[in-house]
């Protein structure tokens, strides 16, 4: 598990100019192996309504669900910092021994 990454919880609650204001919140750390997908089955998830971009897997979680998203921060070679924040779209557990999770997600958004 090479990256140490937050799950939060997103919040979503209208404001006062009648859209939707978004929150993220209860951050916890966890560790997680993040892998793109190759192109064929990035393809293939594309002709659905909820593409998957990536694979994540992690220790089991039982509370874990689509409401939360998974934020990656990583370092450039420059010293600047690069933001991932995965959409959670499927978990399972792996194995069915409460072990692991493996997540498909869908790259959101990219600082």
């Amino acid at each position: 598990m090479r990256y140490l990454v937050t799950l939060a919880l997103r919040q979503q609650l209208p404001d006062d100019y009648a859209s939707i204001d978004e929150t993220l919140i209860n951050g916890v750390k966890v560790h997680a192996k993040i892998e793109d997908l190759y192109p064929q089955t990035f393809y293939g998830a594309a002709q659905t309504d909820r593409p998957v971009t990536h694979m994540i897997w992690l220790r089991w979680l039982d509370w874990l669900d689509m409401r939360h998203v998974i934020i990656r921060v990583t370092q450039r070679p420059d010293g600047s910092t690069r933001a991932d924040v995965f959409r959670i779209r499927r978990v399972k557990e792996l194995n069915g021994r409460k072990r692991f999770l493996e997540i498909e997600a869908e790259l959101e958004v990219r600082d």
